[in-house]
């Protein structure tokens, strides 16, 4: 069961909203494959600390939240992760790790990558590990009221593949620019002064 809490907030605000049940995951890759949701689709919720102040951070599975990046969206000094015992009190409804990006039932703020407001219906926790619930983002935006922002960066593996791909291309280039025919710079053709007749 979703949490009970969660679903009286989607029930008495008219969201349409379909439970979605999987075998129990722990993390928010597994659990996008298991419902065989694309992971930009699923999204995830990381707790921050913001100038000592908690908040809820919203985006897709094969993304890593830039601490830098959220701190200047938030106009904050100090940006870390919450610990899992941090975290643990402040949702008492939920399973450690299955929060739902509902900052304002928790008295918190939440943060949205604009990555997750590009997709027409997200899926998100609902407060256990082997169900989540699949909604319109439009209805998450107007319920929650978050703050948007471009702080989801792709993981470190992730990031070195496609700058192993860039380098790739780029020695590509300079190979074919090696190999090409230095092209013959064309004689410039200078008009001979005619003499006068005296």
């Amino acid at each position: 069961m979703i949490s009970a809490r969660v679903r009286q907030f989607l029930d008495q605000n008219g969201v349409r909203y379909d439970v979605l049940r999987h075998d129990p995951a722990f993390t928010a890759q597994e659990l996008a494959a298991g419902m065989h949701v694309p992971g930009r689709e699923f999204v995830k919720v990381v707790v921050v600390k913001l100038d000592g102040r908690y908040a809820l951070v919203a985006l897709p599975a094969h993304r890593r939240v830039d601490l830098k990046e959220l701190a200047a969206v938030a106009a904050a000094k100090k940006c870390s992760l919450a610990t899992e015992e941090e975290f643990q009190k402040l949702f008492p409804d939920c399973e450690v790790g299955a929060m739902p990006p509902f900052g304002n039932l928790y008295k918190m703020d939440t943060f949205v990558d604009r990555e997750v407001a590009r997709d027409e219906r997200i899926v998100v926790n609902a407060g256990t590990h082997a169900e989540a619930v699949r909604l319109r983002y439009a209805d998450l935006e107007r319920l929650v009221m978050p703050h948007l922002g471009s702080f989801g960066v792709p993981p470190p593996a992730e990031r070195a593949a496609k700058a192993g791909s860039v380098t790739k291309k780029a020695k590509k280039k300079a190979k074919r620019r090696k190999k090409a025919p230095a092209r013959k710079k064309p004689k410039s053709r200078k008009k001979k002064k005619k003499k006068k007749k005296k």
